[in-house]
């Protein structure tokens, strides 16, 4: 399927996107995609990792158990929320970059599949 043809079907909601989610974390951290993908990937990952020692000091300096569920709901949903963004980021710049769209169905990152 040409990129012409991705467009259209995928406005019209006849797709679906299956992102190979490994490749769409390693490819965030290349200059493949636009800044503005990587800067938002970039500050939502440093988020995620800061909300560990916030959790700690949080169960240090406040209550215990506020840092606890900081660290056990709080930096799971964060974590996920930054996964799955990156898989979106690569369907949105498959939309706008031809190019991108051909590179990402060739090495997998992409799978297109008629919607059931």
């Amino acid at each position: 399927m040409d990129h012409p043809e991705f467009v259209r079907r995928w406005k019209a909601g006849e797709l679906a996107v299956d992102v190979d989610r490994s490749q769409a974390l390693a490819l965030m951290n290349t200059k493949i995609l636009p800044g503005r993908f990587r800067a938002a990937h970039h500050f939502w990952s440093w988020i995620w990792m800061l909300s560990i020692p916030a959790a700690l000091a949080v169960m240090y300096f406040y209550r215990w158990w506020a840092g606890l569920l900081i660290l056990l709901f709080v930096t799971p949903l964060i974590s996920g929320a930054t996964k799955k963004s990156s898989m979106q980021f690569m369907i949105d710049h498959a939309l706008e970059n031809a190019t991108f769209y051909e590179y990402a169905v060739e090495k997998g990152v992409l799978r297109i599949r008629p919607k059931a």
